[in-house]
């Protein structure tokens, strides 16, 4: 009976301590997973290959005609080179036709990426099951 009460304690708290990594690895806590935004006709500013996540910083006119800087959580660094956006996929400079994302809960100008088309024509899928990239030419 004296060793059951430091076991059930032992497991409990190795059950519990589990509970802070699900709750970050929820995207629905940070991001509106259920609504898309989409900009278009980006430039990209930054590609961060880090962890725990990347990160793709890009501006875009508005409809007001103001130039907007918002940035999108990638995965991690080594998720992202297994899918083939590794090295240097995103440049500064790079005209992107199409983002697309999860807008952060927050309101800040902050998405979980989840596609991008380059102005050549070429698809990366960031999220899902078919990630990497689709180039327009092998279609």
């Amino acid at each position: 009976m004296n060793m059951i009460k430091p076991g059930i304690t032992l497991a409990c708290t190795l059950l519990l301590s589990g509970l802070p990594a699900v709750a970050h690895h929820s995207g629905a806590a940070y991001f509106e997973l259920d609504v898309d935004i989409e900009h278009t006709n980006a430039t990209v500013v930054s590609y961060d290959i880090v962890n725990p996540h990347g990160r793709l910083a890009y501006t875009f006119t508005d409809e007001d005609g103001n130039e907007v800087e918002w940035s999108g959580e990638l995965a991690s660094a080594n998720n992202l080179r297994r899918r083939g956006l590794g090295g240097e996929i995103f440049k500064p400079g790079d005209q992107l036709a199409l983002v697309v994302g999860n807008p952060s809960r927050s309101g800040a100008n902050f998405s979980r990426l989840t596609r991008v088309e380059f102005a050549n024509g070429d698809i990366a899928q960031l999220t899902g099951r078919n990630t990497g990239i689709t180039r327009a030419d092998a279609e």
